[in-house]
């Protein structure tokens, strides 16, 4: 029996998130007690009540939704809910590194730290966007980026088939957006991001990370990580390398999913807030088991449905 853990990713976020764990979990108030020491902020209001609106500004979303699905994975495994292999989506990739035993939780956030203020700096230099489109494959996708009058524009995310993220400079996006349109797409839509994420204008924040990765000591993951720029597992040395690439690189989620299924995973299981990735999943296979843990609620249901699994 294989259980996948997914960590979610910047756009997740929303008040009042992590609280019920806090309240109910020893091991998730431990996290955001923790982590409120390492950052220096006050974090749990920020995720709890959020009075100064902070909580979609990257420099302060990436902590902490860090630390939200953080909460969630120590409340998981305290209660006997255990991964066979990892998965984030972008930032969410960051869990997945703390999950594997490749960092601790202190060098991982501060890391996040690290990482949200290089891409927010770099994208205040920038004029750039992000936009969904629906509909369309990633090979029709790619014909349109390829087209040089539209300018500096590329695939961010492939989240799953048909629905896919761009990213660029801000007039490249909207014209690629019009053309998908007339290509058939069903929807495009522009993102409420500060920049131009997962894409080539995003190399100076990828140089930084560079830097401040090779400071620290990758251990080998004891889980399997599943990359974001590799779509398969990835060691040590491949973490220095494809983490600072990941900031300007595609995340692969859909091909990744398509590896955990090939490896036979049974049950995935999107830990922090939300359950976005679970959806993507089932849209990729229906008969795979899903669950989500944001609450105590949800770890329940999430026990049952590991309990019924290992029953099978």
């Amino acid at each position: 029996m294989k259980v996948a853990f997914l960590f979610s990713g910047q756009g997740a976020q929303a008040v009042g998130m992590g609280m019920d764990l806090y309240n109910y979990y020893s091991e998730s108030k431990m996290i955001f007690d923790h982590a409120e020491d390492i950052v220096g902020w006050d974090l749990k209001k920020l995720c709890f009540e959020d009075p100064h609106g902070l909580i979609n500004k990257t420099r302060y979303t990436q902590p902490a939704l860090f630390t939200v699905s953080v909460a969630a994975l120590e409340a998981a495994k305290a209660n006997g809910i255990m991964p066979d292999i990892v998965a984030g989506f972008s930032l969410g990739e960051y869990t997945a590194l703390y999950a594997s035993g490749a960092l601790s939780f202190e060098e991982t956030l501060r890391l996040v730290e690290k990482r949200a203020v290089f891409m927010d700096r770099a994208s205040e230099k920038l004029d750039g966007s992000m936009a969904a489109i629906l509909g369309l494959q990633v090979d029709e996708i790619e014909d349109l980026c390829k087209k040089e009058e539209i300018g500096v524009v590329e695939i961010a995310n492939d989240n799953c088939p048909g629905q896919l993220v761009i990213s660029g400079e801000s007039k490249a996006v909207a014209r690629l957006c019009q053309m998908a349109k007339d290509r058939g797409a069903k929807r495009t839509l522009k993102l409420n991001v500060s920049g131009p994420f997962h894409s080539s204008l995003l190399e100076e924040a990828a140089k930084e990370m560079e830097e401040e990765i090779k400071l620290l000591d990758i251990k080998e993951p004891i889980i399997p990580i599943v990359s974001n720029v590799l779509a398969r597992p990835m060691d040590a040395g491949e973490i220095i390398d494809n983490i600072p690439l990941q900031i300007k690189s595609r995340v692969r989620f859909r091909e990744s999913i398509e590896y955990l299924i090939k490896e036979e995973v049974d049950l995935f299981i999107e830990l922090g807030k939300g359950k976005t990735l679970c959806s993507f999943v089932r849209k990729m296979d229906k008969n795979k088991l899903v669950a989500n843990i944001e609450s105590p609620e949800t770890l329940k249901k999430t026990q049952e449905i590991v309990g019924g699994v290992i029953k099978c």
